[in-house]
């Protein structure tokens, strides 16, 4: 019976992978030391059969392999394939795609990532008698001697992907193999100091798990995925040089809370202008509507295109009908896809029935007045699934309102925006909105989180024009912010 490694590593490739998945999934197997240094491979007659491609698919992804370091091939009496564990700077080669990613990815691979060591260490804890103890407690203080950035990637990534390994799952392990091969090597980058650290977080989830205790160990192995990811986040937000000419000291901060409030007011402003232009277009289609005829407001299509190609902070824009007034709910709505596409129009995939506008965040109470106001930070499961703040003002008609002029501001956006100006100020600082929600930081353990009464901060400022604080210097520990589920 072949080992769960092997399973892992040479299980047949789904129908929609191309041949060239092979050379990936043994190079991350190896990299990753799921196939072992020195292991041979079988035969490439038995490994193609057991992968499902052709020998010389096969022999295609096995030279790609050599060429890389990653296989020797000896030739004669016991000669094969052996894997070489590449001993290079493996998070060197990586560390330039880091750029790449957004502070809201990088969070969901966090919370994901803890998701699946938490499992794992469940099942784990609840199959204690079954698990190899020994073997997972030895592959959690292997990374205290290692002793360069690619060998403690090795050490931790074995660790993880052992422990994805006592759920039984093949599938379930390879979910862990896909989440090391993407950022464990970015983990250690800049992190040899967290060796002894790392060796002794690993021992206190064996030890959990030797003494049965599921909710410990789950707890034990949240946090510290969660620790390792927000390093790299903070790593993440250092990439770039702070704004020149920021002084340390209290004239400092004063000058970047300063930077930070006059932002505030210019998102507003051009919030404010949108949603105008938005609403003057139509109240023209009413003018010229007869009551209920939604198509008749057009020409909001043509003025939501041209604010969202003018205005860069805007992710989406338009007006959204009042059942009550046009006999049924509608919107004429443009937004910004991801990726370089112009703005297109949304359009509904549900029926009406989905589509309660009264339950969501952004829609006017009853007693709302005409002034703009902003939704609390909320994800968009009626429309466009993102993370947004909506800025709304109610159009009326004879004194009765027929609908709203609404913009969507993307929260990955206003971290991207905010973060520069919050850098001078002191760490766990950051801005969140009417429930408390972080919408932008510049520190790692408080993106995507909630802040609880028990955080306090040593100065707080509601900030101009928008219904947000800004919190300086939140006293918390490394976990202070609930995450954003």
């Amino acid at each position: 019976m072949s080992s769960w490694r092997e399973r892992l590593a040479f299980a047949p490739l789904e129908t929609a992978e191309r041949g060239e998945e092979i050379a990936l999934r043994l190079r991350h197997s190896i990299e990753l030391g799921v196939l072992e240094d020195g292991a041979q491979l079988p035969s490439e007659s038995e490994l193609a059969a057991r992968m499902r491609v052709s020998t010389m698919t096969l022999r295609t992804a096995l030279a790609e392999l050599r060429h890389l370091g990653l296989l020797e091939t000896r030739r004669g009496k016991g000669g094969g394939s052996f894997v070489r564990a590449n001993t290079g700077d493996i998070a060197k080669a990586q560390r330039d795609t880091l750029a790449a990613y957004s502070l809201e990815d990088l969070r969901d691979i966090r919370e994901y990532r803890a998701f699946l060591a938490g499992s794992a260490a469940t099942v784990a804890a609840g199959r204690s008698q079954q698990v190899s103890i020994g073997r997972l407690a030895s592959m959690a203080a292997s990374i205290e001697t290692a002793q360069t950035p690619a060998e403690m990637t090795r050490a931790d990534s074995r660790f993880h992907i052992e422990l994805a390994a006592t759920s039984g799952s093949v599938l379930f392990t390879r979910q862990e193999i896909a989440m090391q091969a993407e950022v464990g090597a970015l983990v250690w980058v800049s992190a040899s100091d967290r060796r002894r650290a790392a060796a002794e977080e690993h021992t206190m989830i064996v030890d959990a798990i030797r003494a049965a205790d599921a909710t410990r160990a789950r707890a034990l192995a949240e946090e510290h995925v969660r620790r390792d990811m927000n390093r790299l986040i903070d790593l993440r937000m250092s990439m770039e040089s702070p704004p020149p000419g920021s002084p340390p000291g209290n004239e400092g901060i004063d000058s970047a809370v300063s930077a930070v409030e006059s932002f505030a007011v210019s998102l507003e402003g051009t919030v404010a202008a949108s949603i105008r232009t938005v609403e003057e277009a139509a109240q023209d289609g009413l003018d010229r509507a007869k009551r209920g005829r939604l198509d008749e407001l057009e020409n909001v299509y043509d003025v939501a295109r041209r604010n969202l190609n003018a205005m860069p902070a805007l992710y989406g824009t338009g007006f959204i009908a009042d059942p009550s007034y046009f006999g049924e709910p509608g919107s004429i709505w443009c937004y910004l896809p991801a990726g370089p596409e112009s703005p297109q129009r949304f359009e509904f995939e549900m029926g009406p029935e989905f589509y309660d506008y009264s339950t969501t965040p952004w829609w006017p109470a009853p007693d709302a007045d005409d002034k703009v106001h902003a939704s609390y930070a909320y994800i968009d499961a009626l429309g466009t699934n993102q993370h947004v703040v909506t800025f709304t003002k109610r159009v009326t008609r004879v004194g009765k309102m027929a609908g709203v002029a609404a913009v969507d501001v993307l929260v990955s956006r206003l971290q991207a925006e905010f973060e520069p100006l919050l850098r001078p100020l002191p760490p766990n600082t950051c801005i969140v909105d009417q429930n408390e929600v972080v919408i932008a930081t510049n520190t790692a353990s408080l993106v995507g989180g909630i802040l609880s009464p028990s955080h306090q901060a040593e100065r707080r400022i509601a900030l101009p024009s928008v219904p947000w604080s800004l919190c300086l210097g939140v006293s918390t520990g490394e976990n202070a912010a609930d995450a954003v589920r």
